[in-house]
């Protein structure tokens, strides 16, 4: 008598499991970025959700998060479901300037609890950029110019917190005087004043100055140890004189620390397999970014080092969080 509730429960179990296959399947997953739309984080964001659909099996969608140098998207990510469909895009700036200015508290999450580094998915260098009107064609001409004139020596960052704020410390101990920021918005802000001259010079992304070269605004070098394979026309810092090499930068994949192990093993796998094409490496380099894929592992020593890196120049610089 009991043998046919077997075959009545077991087909209901198999249905219940594909009900349970189907619900994932109809969950989109969330790459969460904290710019807006438009910029070059937003445009990578949409390549790889396009690129990673057909991997994933399921529809992938992209939020925009702005403000607060990243940390409202952070605070997004650690707020939403650990099930494998939230991920957020960032810089290298957001894991580690707020974790060495702000306390969790002031934060609202904890950087090695509350998220997991899934993959590092592209790298790049930043740069200083010159607005035309500066009347100055290199890097030394630059710095000859701003130690005479102090009005000239302010530079646009693309926001308070961030990497390119921390970078005018090292300029300004390997200049000889002080460099002060005016910090925007993102980079397109930078990038938007640098052309109509409210600023001499900015720090960007090659994706956003090198776009506009041509156009009122110019390189000057790049912060790396060695000129970079995407743009070798441009210098870098070092070979002009000044022993500045920290300024490389990468964007990577996090998610919450409680997604399960195999939810966020597939997502570094489908990122690796999408970083490999070289159909999306080409589209990358096309906005002057490089595929730069390493494991989750991989990803949170080099936090860890950056972390050890800039806290104690920032912490001589006395900086407060803003």
């Amino acid at each position: 008598m009991k043998k046919p509730k077997i075959k009545i429960i077991a087909p209901a179990i198999l249905g219940l499991t594909c009900m349970l296959a189907n619900a994932q399947e109809n969950n989109p997953v969330r790459i969460i970025i904290g710019f807006a739309a438009g910029g070059n984080g937003d445009i990578i964001a949409r390549m790889l959700a396009e690129e990673l659909r057909p991997v994933l099996g399921r529809n992938v969608i992209v939020e925009n998060k702005p403000g607060a140098g990243g940390r409202l998207a952070a605070q997004t990510l650690k707020s939403g479901p650990a099930d494998g469909s939230s991920y957020m895009l960032a810089p290298d700036s957001w894991a580690i300037f707020p974790t060495i200015l702000n306390t969790e508290a002031q934060l609202r999450y904890n950087l090695k609890t509350d998220f997991s580094p899934v993959a590092r998915i592209a790298s790049f260098p930043l740069g200083l950029f010159v607005a035309e009107s500066t009347g100055v064609n290199t890097l030394k001409e630059y710095v000859k110019k701003a130690k005479d004139n102090p009005g000239i020596a302010l530079y646009g960052s693309s926001g308070s917190g961030s990497i390119t704020e921390f970078l005018g410390i090292i300029m300004s101990q390997e200049f000889g005087f002080k460099m002060t920021v005016v910090p925007f918005k993102g980079g397109g802000e930078v990038k938007t004043n640098l052309i109509g001259g409210q600023v001499p010079v900015g720090i960007m992304t090659p994706g956003d100055g090198l776009a506009d070269v041509g156009t009122r605004i110019k390189p000057l070098g790049f912060f790396v140890e060695e000129r970079w394979s995407i743009a070798p026309q441009v210098p870098t810092f070092k070979e002009q004189g000044f022993n500045i090499v920290h300024g490389g930068a990468f964007s990577a994949f996090w998610t919450h620390a409680k997604t399960p192990e195999a939810e966020r093993r597939k997502m570094e796998e489908a990122l690796k397999k999408v970083l490999g094409k070289p159909s999306v490496q080409e589209r990358l380099a096309h906005i002057y970014v490089r595929a730069d894929f390493a494991e989750g592992k991989v990803l949170g020593e080099q936090v860890d080092q950056l972390i050890n890196y800039w806290t104690p120049i920032v912490k001589e610089a006395n900086l407060k969080a803003q």
